[in-house]
């Protein structure tokens, strides 16, 4: 009976240990931002025809 607990206790730490691993490399990075964005419309078609790039624009839904 005392060999069963054992082994349990054994498999229950290597579970855990296992498990607590994963988690850890699941959090996400941290992102440093990497895109400078304009202040103002005005602004953006400045910097846009400066550049000679389109102006891309992106709403994530609807307000």
């Amino acid at each position: 009976m005392m060999k069963r607990a054992g082994m349990a206790g054994l498999l229950l730490v290597l579970a855990l240990s296992a498990f607590s691993s994963t988690l850890q490399a699941q959090k996400a990075p941290k992102i440093k931002e990497t895109v400078t964005f304009a202040q103002s419309w005005d602004k953006a078609v400045e910097e846009a025809k400066l550049l000679n790039v389109p102006i891309v624009v992106h709403s994530h839904g609807f307000y």
